[in-house]
């Protein structure tokens, strides 16, 4: 399943993109630190200290550990986006260029390039970075992408035309319906 599928099949095209909404969709449990003790706080950090995913053996039971103490807000954000990439894209628990994978798709599960170009060139990193929740370098990621994007010039392709379409923002209709 692709990043669009799930955004189209769950009705998720909401921005700023809520990670407990699309992990909620999917049936995937998310575990902040807060709740767990304190030793199994320090072996769930020791294990990663952004955030992991974890399965039952069957599949059945998905998980989403993740740091959420207050001054790591974007990195939680961005942790949850790239463990839901581990998940989506059916990702083994080792091996392949999967980390780079998980990554694209937490940056444009946050905040999609085409939608970076619907803002305009007189968007800010700051502005973007405000206006997606999330950090100033996930926003200049997103903006390079956006730039490479533009530079190919091609006409858009269906997803990022289905996105452009679809996007709402929460409160009004900033990139989308309203």
């Amino acid at each position: 399943m692709t990043l669009v599928e799930v955004l189209q099949d769950y009705e998720l095209a909401t921005y700023p993109m809520s990670i407990s909404r699309v992990a909620n969709a999917l049936d995937i449990e998310l575990v902040p630190h807060s709740s767990l003790t304190a030793h199994i706080r320090e072996l769930a950090i020791a294990a990663s200290e952004d955030g992991f995913s974890l399965s039952s053996p069957d599949y059945t039971r998905t998980q989403i550990v993740f740091d959420d103490r207050g001054s790591y807000h974007y990195r939680a954000r961005f942790s949850g986006g790239h463990e839901l990439g581990h998940i989506v894209l059916e990702h083994p628990e080792s091996g392949g260029d999967y980390e780079d994978e998980a990554d694209c798709f937490g940056g444009y599960l946050l905040v999609p390039h085409p939608l970076v170009i619907a803002l305009g060139s007189c968007a800010t990193i700051t502005n973007i970075a405000d206006l997606f929740g999330v950090s100033r370098p996930c926003t200049s990621f997103a903006v390079d992408q956006a730039r490479a994007r533009q530079r190919e010039g091609e006409p858009w392709r269906p997803h990022e035309q289905w996105l452009l379409d679809n996007a709402v923002w929460k409160g009004g209709g900033l990139l989308g319906r309203a």
